[in-house]
């Protein structure tokens, strides 16, 4: 039917198929609406004026007809507060800093007391250098235990004093 319906509105049918194309468009839904998107389509394709319409005229009377709806109201901005917060927690940083650092040990006790307190050297016994022993150290340095300066031993040269210590 859809080949008979392209024929009809081309002209190509003959008087018996035409009537029966008419009659089948009266009797189908579906094929009168095709009859119509095929009108359609063609009026596009020949860029016909009956296609050309103002739809911005529309849809602005369409939306002066909308209700209105109102929003809530915005909560006011505090802009204030958030450089008040960082320079707070800035301010209560340094002062735990400082009390640690700079605080009286006297209220920590004796244990902060003897943190606190300059160590004293030993006085270290004098060991014999020889230089089967350096060489010794120098090929061990690496497994030594460097304390704070860990990996920094591999830039110290070992120095040897050999006589009285004082």
């Amino acid at each position: 039917m859809k080949t008979r319906i392209s024929a009809l509105m081309d002209g190509e049918l003959e008087a018996h198929e035409v009537r029966e194309t008419l009659d089948a468009l009266r009797r189908g839904e579906e094929l009168r609406d095709r009859w119509r998107d095929a009108h359609l389509i063609g009026e596009a394709l020949r860029e016909e004026s009956r296609l050309a319409f103002d739809v911005s005229a529309r849809v602005m009377s369409a939306l002066d007809q909308e209700p209105t709806v109102l929003a809530p109201r915005a909560r006011p901005q505090r802009d204030w507060l958030r450089p008040a917060l960082a320079l707070a927690a800035s301010v209560a940083g340094v002062a735990v800093v400082a009390w640690l650092g700079l605080g009286p040990s006297a209220e920590l006790g004796p244990a902060a007391q003897m943190v606190r307190a300059p160590v004293k050297l030993a006085p270290v016994a004098a060991v014999p250098s020889t230089p089967r022993l350096q060489e010794y150290l120098v090929a061990h340095q690496a497994y030594s235990p460097a304390g704070p300066m860990a990996g920094g031993a591999r830039n110290i040269r070992t120095v040897a004093v050999a006589g009285e210590v004082r």
